[in-house]
C-alpha cells in the first residue's frame, strides 16, 4: 500500500459497501411496512366484524312472569323477573308485530300488538306490554255424543256468542265460554280455526294438535275489542 493513499482499510466503510447497507435495511423497511399494512387490510376487511355486529334488542317489560313472547309467530322467550331481552339484526327484515301469551295458575290471555320502534345498531326499544289474564273458565264439558273414530275440540272464548269456524266450516257458538266441537279422526285434520264477534277483532290461528279416537284438545282463544288494539297509521 502506498503510504498517503486516500484508502479506508476496514472494507466495510468502502462507498460500495456503504450502498450495499443501505439498499439491504431499505429493503427490510419496506418489506415491513408492506406487510403492516397487508395485516391492517386483512383485519380491517368486511368479513371480519366483531360477533354481535349490526344487532339492536328489544327490551319486553312485563308484570305476568311466565308470559311467552313472540314476534310475528316466532317464539323469542318467556318473560323472567319482569323482563325479557331479545336481540335483533337491525340489517334483517323488520318485525310487525308481537304476540304476549300467559297461560298458567288458572288464568289466561294472549294479546298482539303492532311493532312501530326499531332499534338501530347498538340500541334498545322498550316495550311495555299491558297483558292481563283472566280466569280461565273452566265449565263443566257439555255430553259428548257417542261414537265410534270420533275425538273431540273443546274451544274456549272469553266472548259468550263467538261464532266458530273450522276451515271456513260453521261449527256453532260459544255457550258458557265453551264450544264442544266433535270431528271423525280418520277424516281430513283441519289446519284453522276462526272466531269472530261483533266489536271483536276476529282471530284465526293454526290447528296443531288433532285428537286421537276418544281423545281431546282444549283450544283457547281470546278475543280483544276493535279499540283495545292500536292501529298503524
Amino acid at each position: 500500500m502506498v503510504p498517503g493513499a486516500d484508502c479506508n482499510p476496514y472494507p466495510s466503510e468502502h462507498p460500495v459497501f456503504g450502498m450495499n447497507r443501505f439498499i439491504h435495511t431499505t429493503g427490510i423497511l419496506v418489506l415491513f411496512i408492506l406487510v403492516t399494512c397487508l395485516c391492517t387490510g386483512v383485519s380491517a376487511s368486511p368479513g371480519s366484524h366483531p360477533i354481535g355486529g349490526d344487532r339492536g334488542w328489544y327490551v319486553f317489560h312485563c308484570h305476568a312472569d311466565g308470559t311467552v313472547i313472540s314476534l310475528d309467530n316466532e317464539e323469542k322467550g318467556v318473560i323472567t323477573d319482569g323482563e325479557l331481552s331479545v336481540p335483533i339484526y337491525t340489517t334483517g327484515t323488520p318485525y310487525t308485530s308481537y304476540t304476549a301469551t300467559y297461560d298458567g295458575d288458572g288464568f289466561h290471555q294472549s294479546i298482539t300488538r303492532p311493532i312501530t320502534e326499531y332499534p338501530a345498531k347498538g340500541e334498545t326499544v322498550d316495550i311495555y306490554v299491558d297483558i292481563n289474564p283472566i280466569p280461565t273458565p273452566m265449565p263443566t264439558p257439555k255430553p259428548k255424543p257417542v261414537g265410534g273414530d270420533q275425538g273431540w275440540y273443546d274451544v274456549y272464548c272469553n266472548v259468550p256468542g263467538a261464532h266458530v269456524a273450522f276451515d271456513g266450516e260453521d261449527k256453532g257458538t260459544v255457550a258458557d265460554n265453551l264450544l264442544v266441537v266433535p270431528l271423525y279422526t280418520t277424516g281430513t285434520p283441519y289446519s284453522t280455526i276462526t272466531v269472530s264477534a261483533p266489536d271483536y277483532v276476529t282471530v284465526t290461528e293454526p290447528i296443531e294438535q288433532h285428537p286421537e279416537k276418544g281423545g281431546t284438545v282444549d283450544i283457547y282463544i281470546t278475543l280483544n275489542r276493535e279499540n283495545d288494539i292500536p292501529m298503524l297509521s
